[in-house]
């Protein structure tokens, strides 16, 4: 990481929007909408949106008096192989690029969003999947633009190294555009409730399996986030001429004619008018949600429109929104459901695997049929709620049993570094030691270990001295890191913001995902912590020491997880006394809340005492490990391998297993060869020493099982036999 001087500012600056607020132009999200007494064509539509909303005064100001040389690309959201009626319309598009070549801007590309399962399925090839979606490559006006894959051609992007996507790249198409132009469809989501044009960004991004990549992996919130901050869109559609709404528009296509076009500079802004005409709350999308807490809107912003919900739009039901929601985003069901879910079209592509297709054949019908059955969207709701609950019980099993099975998730650091200057840094210190002084003169228990509740957060305090040589032991555990060696460390990310003269950290900030504490929380809902800290940490002659204070929790999981870490040389310097205090505020889960736990003391105390012993003493021993060299992290990286196994359909397995259990129960239950033969008497004939035939399988699962047998009844003899010589006699 960059070294920066002590007396800069906190972080390196985030990139903006090049068309923010500073271009001096106000933000307009416009609304243009065709009705019985003024009925208009789509592509007036489209004409008035754009320019309402200053489409043409801002890429002129881009082009500087040159339109011809700007570089000028648009990501209509689609899916290649899926049903047409998801995509935005080729007709649409063209039109726009009709509009921009009326106006002198003649470098354009068209880069082909790619947001479906397309991955999984045998087709004719993206190009010509295009092709057939109407992306020919020149417009009815005989206008010629370029079609790009956005998979392909990709370049290091230089995200920073706060982001999700640090270490990714993107196509060389998108990183050299002059001016960027994102359309989306107009259509419901089964988890999100909307997608609209932050959404559709996850399609521009370069990896194909973009449900492995940006969902499982990562985040895919946190993802639009920092893509929005280093290379965000300048202008937004949404194509909302014919919408796809019901249980999952975007997935099983259900069209609506909405006569709408809604365009803005700002894509936050264009999706919170898109869910308003909907009727539905901006905020009810947590992937909107998060893109409004972290960027909000555009200062001064200006609504120019009707925003009438559409009449007769169907969204999705809660209770699937939710159910979908409580799916791992990393787990096989999540994943299955997001393949299986979404139609594909017949003309274009096909499912190759048989299990999978018949899923797909069965949800898909289910899903059309729920909108207008009500035993149907019971049904659709409570299958997958079904699962989310099996899969939620089988992830608290594996906080508390199997810890090694829990994957690790890339994550942002989802603060701004800016936010914070070196005071704020520095200020650590002096709001601890109030605190720290409490601790320290706390009456220890049989453990060694000092805790207390102060209102509604805890006090807690202990130290170990450890067998190792002081001078050894800092040079071995790095004190900088002293957060990630504690014990259920899920992982997170680490901005350094200084350093001191020998390139040791003095100031960070990090993000730390933990297991929901304590473990058994999981089991009732209870969410990993999740939380972003600013950290000092200080090297003197005898002593090393972090503290840290909690700024933000991005799950809520946490109001306080504050304290510090401390070595100290013990035994003049032959052993290392290693010290924590901490002040913690855990959100409790719905049902401990319900239960109001501090209104029954004695049954809580034990409860903290025994989670807090725990957790501390599993910590102190991961500090000797670090020190030792011994392996004590849980859960499991993403390796490269991981990237290979993802290609596997998720139920390629159960297609084996099915392949399987057919070819052998056709060998077991076919009639065996009766030996001999019929004569021409009517008499069947037997040989001497004819045996009937027999099945194979049977034979071979047969001379496997034998020496088993065979084994276990041998042993018997002998144990019966030493039993009995074993017995004293009469």
């Amino acid at each position: 990481m960059e070294t920066i001087p002590d007396d800069a500012a906190a972080g390196p600056p985030t990139a903006a929007s090049p068309t923010g607020p500073g271009d001096g132009m106000t933000t307009v999200a416009a609304v243009i909408r065709a009705t019985r007494t003024r009925p208009l064509p789509p592509t007036r539509l489209l004409a008035d949106a754009v320019t309402r909303a200053g489409l043409w005064e801002r890429l002129a100001a881009r082009a500087a008096g040159d339109p011809g040389g700007l570089a000028v690309l648009l990501t209509p959201g689609t899916s290649a192989y899926g049903d047409p009626t998801t995509a935005v319309g080729a007709p649409l598009v063209e039109h726009l690029i009709d509009l921009l070549y009326e106006r002198g801007y003649r470098n354009i590309t068209v880069g082909a969003a790619r947001c479906g399962p397309d991955v999984w399925l045998a087709g004719p090839g993206f190009r010509e999947a295009c092709r057939r979606l109407g992306y020919g490559g020149h417009t009815p006006q005989h206008h010629a633009y370029r079609v790009v894959d956005l998979s392909e051609d990709v370049e290091p992007a230089g995200f920073p190294a706060s982001s999700v996507l640090h270490g990714s790249g993107m196509a060389r198409t998108w990183l050299a555009a002059d001016f960027r132009i994102n359309i989306a469809k107009n259509s419901t989501h089964p988890e999100f409730g909307y997608a609209l044009c932050l959404a559709n960004l996850l399609g521009v991004l370069p990896h194909a399996d973009k449900h492995h990549h940006y969902r499982a992996r990562r985040d895919g919130a946190e993802v639009i986030v920092d893509l929005l901050g280093s290379y965000a869109p300048d202008f937004h559609v949404i194509d909302a001429v014919v919408s796809s709404h019901g249980c999952a528009g975007s997935y099983v296509g259900k069209p609506l004619g909405t006569g709408t076009v809604v365009a803005a500079p700002d894509g936050a802004l264009a999706d919170l008018v898109g869910a308003l005409l909907m009727g539905v709350d901006p905020v009810s999308s947590p992937l909107n949600a998060q893109v409004l807490s972290a960027r909000g809107l555009p200062d001064g912003y200006h609504i120019d429109g009707d925003l009438t919900p559409y009449q007769g739009w169907r969204n999705p039901p809660r209770a699937l929104v939710e159910a979908v929601r409580r799916l791992p985003p990393d787990g096989r069901v999540h994943r299955l459901f997001s393949i299986a879910s979404w139609r594909v079209d017949p003309n274009a592509a096909e499912v190759t695997d048989p299990a999978l297709a018949r899923l797909s054949r069965f949800l898909t019908t289910l899903i059309r049929v729920a909108d207008e059955n009500p035993a149907a969207s019971a049904a659709l709701c409570t299958m997958v709620g079904a699962a989310a609950s099996a899969t939620s019980t089988v992830r608290a099993w594996r906080t508390g049993y199997a810890k090694e099975r829990i994957r690790l998730r890339d994550v942002s650091l989802a603060v701004d570094p800016d936010a914070y200057t070196h005071r704020d840094f520095d200020r650590i210190t002096g709001l601890l030691q109030p605190l720290e002084e409490v601790i320290d003169a706390l009456p220890a228990d049989a453990w060694g270990m000092r805790w207390q509740h102060v209102g509604h957060s805890i006090l807690f305090g202990c130290a170990r001295t450890v067998h190792a040589p002081y001078a050894e032991f800092v040079r071995r555990v790095d004190i900088s890191q002293a957060i990630s060696y504690m014990t259920d460390y899920l992982g997170g990310r680490v901005h350094v913001v200084s350093r001191d003269a020998q390139g040791r950290p003095t100031r960070q900030i990090e993000r730390n995902l933990y297991l929901a504490q304590p473990n058994y929380m999981a089991f009732y809902g209870g969410p990993p912590i999740d939380v972003c800290k600013l950290e000092s940490i200080t090297y003197e002659e005898r002593a090393q020491r972090i503290a840290w204070r909690t700024v933000h929790s991005p799950n809520d999981s946490a109001a306080y997880d504050d304290g510090s870490v401390v070595f100290l040389p013990a035994d003049g310097g032959n052993r290392t006394r290693v010290v924590i205090r901490v002040r913690q505020r855990f959100t409790l889960p719905m049902t401990w809340q319900v239960f109001r736990p501090e209104t029954r003391p004695k049954v809580r105390d034990p409860l903290v005492q025994d989670s807090y012993q725990r957790f501390f003493t599993r910590t102190l021993d991961n500090f000797e490990a670090q020190y030792e060299g011994r392996p004590y992290r849980i859960g499991r990286p993403w390796q490269a391998h991981d990237d290979m196994s993802a290609a596997e359909l998720p139920t390629q397995r159960l297609t084996d297993g099915v392949r399987l259990l057919r070819s052998t129960a056709s060998q077991v239950l076919t009639a065996p060869k009766l030996p001999g033969r019929l004569g021409p008497d009517g008499f069947w004939h037997v040989a001497p020493g004819d045996t009937p035939a027999r099945s194979p399988v049977l034979e071979e699962f047969r001379e496997a099982l034998r020496p088993a047998v065979t084994g276990f009844w041998q042993g018997l003899r002998e144990a019966a036999a030493r039993d009995r010589r074993s017995r004293p006699s009469p």
